[in-house]
């Protein structure tokens, strides 16, 4: 009785999110502009000391106008390297030069910490919870902690 609603309205969820990609082309603050600065990524590693046995790869972007005598913005990026890959649908690297280059936004930093390998991952110190559960349960300031210290 109800499997021919549920399977029409999940043809129709369906159908909507392949158009939605179809869409949505890529506009010029996308793509590589070889006339403007290119501002530097770098890849780090990091062992959580306060979620014990999550391990986090995590990527720094840094302006090419970056000034250290200078505060910066930081805008954090949770849930993916896909952010930083200039091939995917983000393309972090690639639209903050272009903004910050036409004075569209301050020269910012992004911080982009990715999941752990094999997506949500669990950890055996909470009893095998997934981390997300993790996360809400310890409360906001230890989360807050493992983001802005890497975990110390």
């Amino acid at each position: 009785m109800f499997e021919r609603p549920v399977a029409a309205a999940a043809l129709l969820l369906i159908t909507a999110v392949a158009s939605a990609a179809e869409i949505y082309p890529l506009g010029p603050d996308s793509q590589r502009n070889p006339d403007v600065p290119r501002g530097a990524v770098s890849h780090y590693t990091w062992t959580s000391k306060i979620f014990p046995g999550t391990v986090r790869d995590y990527w720094v972007y840094v302006p090419a106008q970056y000034d250290a005598a200078r505060p910066a913005c930081v805008m954090v990026f949770q849930d993916g390297g896909g952010y930083v890959n200039e091939e995917s649908r983000w393309r972090v690297p690639i639209v903050f030069d272009n903004l910050i280059a036409k004075r569209d936004t301050e020269g910012r930093t992004a911080l982009i910490i990715a999941n752990p390998p094999g997506g949500r991952a669990t950890s055996m110190a909470w009893g095998g919870a997934d981390l997300q559960t993790m996360y809400v349960a310890a409360g906001g300031e230890l989360y807050r902690r493992h983001v802005l210290h890497k975990g110390t």
